[in-house]
């Protein structure tokens, strides 16, 4: 059959219907990205598409759907695996139901996000997804305003739509199976600007969970600041040069326990035997380590899997779960280990 289907040049949505052997209707259905056609009827569509090289009207559809068939997604760092693999999840299940992923960076500023959610709602987005619940004032303002639906992640509000985890009880989990190795003099390293209300909440579990030991954080062992395993090594450097070093050093991700681990191994301490190092996520490297890396294990996936089941059930007004807590789980590995006898 000639790229002529209907005899003017180009192909038309009768043309994609008798390929496919469906009604215009499911193939209208199916370009919209309506949850409602058969898994069979959809892949019988996509691949007649394909076949006749239909190309959608994008402007066209967008003005008599009054859809963009765009979902926006704002995270603060593409540098870890932390929103990567959630990104990943999210973007296949949209892209099955036929929308396209728009990917903004907030570099961990709230003025950047706002700034990212205004291009992406110019755009026309249909849904939006994002990071925490520490928002820029006017953030949820303009989300209402342009009455967008927005799912956040990675932490719990009892307010608005969310997929999340407990933040301070896995903390305190963490640095309970380091206390009940008989640690007491701890460092912390961590990147806290004021929009990431998931690492500000893990200090609060941790902290708590010292201090039902009797023992506090100094302000010299607390690292707020890093950002990268360069940061980390340099961390552990002047917290290994100190007058107090730690026995026990918590970090904010794997990455920043890499390279928290790297400056250990530099100063000759045995890893667990002279200092244990605890990381938080479980990165796809964690357990292949030269010492496997003891951590707090997060199912990054489902993260993007729940968001993005969240929008696509929203637009298509279906039923919607508004509030999706995530598991977490300590998987203890070779990096910790019993206080050093002469710290105990």
């Amino acid at each position: 059959m000639s790229e002529k289907q209907n005899g003017t040049g180009r192909v038309s949505l009768e043309d994609v219907a008798r390929l496919s052997g469906v009604s215009t209707a499911t193939v209208s259905r199916v370009l919209n990205g309506s949850m409602t056609v058969k898994a069979r009827s959809r892949e019988a569509v996509e691949k007649a598409c394909v076949e006749l090289g239909y190309v959608i009207n994008r402007a066209a559809r967008t003005l008599a759907s009054r859809r963009s068939m765009t979902i926006g997604a704002v995270v603060p760092t593409l540098a870890t695996e932390t929103f990567t693999r959630p990104l990943a999840a999210f973007q296949q299940l949209i892209h099955e139901a036929g929308y396209t992923l728009l990917l903004a960076n907030s570099n961990f500023d709230p003025e950047t996000e706002l700034k990212e959610v205004n291009k992406l709602i110019e755009y026309g987005i249909d849904g939006l997804m994002l990071v925490g619940n520490t928002h820029h004032p006017r953030l949820w303002e303009r989300i209402n305003q342009q009455d967008i639906i927005c799912v956040q992640t990675f932490s719990q509000d009892n307010e608005k739509p969310s997929v999340g985890y407990d933040s301070e009880g896995a903390a305190e989990t963490l640095a309970n199976h380091l206390l009940a190795l008989g640690h007491q003099h701890f460092a912390v390293i961590v990147g806290t600007p004021p929009s990431n209300d998931r690492v500000s909440e893990r200090l609060k579990g941790t902290q708590r969970a010292l201090k039902t030991h009797g023992i506090s954080l100094p302000e010299t062992h607390l690292i707020d600041n890093a950002f990268t395993m360069n940061d980390a090594r340099k961390a552990v450097f002047r917290l290994l040069d100190g007058p107090q070093p730690p026995t026990a050093i918590i970090c904010g991700n794997d990455l920043l326990a890499f390279g928290a681990m790297r400056a250990a191994s530099e100063r000759y301490k045995r890893i667990p035997n002279d200092i244990s190092i605890v990381g938080f996520n479980d990165y796809e490297y964690a357990e292949h380590l030269e010492h496997p890396l003891t951590t707090i294990r997060v199912d990054l996936a489902s993260i993007g899997k729940h968001a993005a089941q969240y929008l696509l059930n929203a637009l298509n007004n279906q039923p919607v779960q508004m509030h999706t807590a995530i598991k977490t789980e300590l998987i203890v590995r070779g990096s910790t280990g019993s206080v050093p006898r002469n710290e105990s």
